[in-house]
């Protein structure tokens, strides 16, 4: 992996190989007791350049912060906060990508779209 082996967060968003770049947008939240999404972290604007490494991005809200935990609370803290309801908590992640459809050096002119994707994991 290209990224710092002793980097460090409770959660991240990993981007795998690829042959172009693209352009990311990301930003993470915290499902409250209400059901309500509060932002974790600012969103973040980030070039990713090709890489053919097993990952060629790795961002999360506080892998680059000293305090680590959700919003900087230790596991006691979080037990007992409004994150956690029903002994489970609730993260979403939004991502805008750039999506470069082609190598910039195959064809004269550079086509980018936008890919939205759902992905939901749910525990047992």
């Amino acid at each position: 992996l290209f990224f710092d082996e002793n980097l460090r967060g409770t959660l991240a968003l990993v981007r795998g190989a690829d042959s172009f770049g693209t352009n990311l947008c990301y930003r993470f939240f915290v499902r409250d007791a209400r059901g309500d999404f509060r932002p974790w972290g600012e969103a973040r604007r980030v070039a990713v350049p090709a890489r053919d490494h097993v990952a060629c991005f790795v961002g999360g809200p506080d892998l680059e912060t000293e305090a680590k935990g959700l919003f900087g609370l230790t596991f006691e803290e979080l037990l007992g906060s409004e994150w956690v309801v029903d002994d489970s908590i609730t993260f979403k992640v939004e991502v805008e990508e750039s999506v470069v459809f082609s190598h910039p050096s195959a064809v004269p002119q550079i086509r980018l779209g936008k890919a939205d994707v759902t992905f939901e994991q749910k525990t047992p």
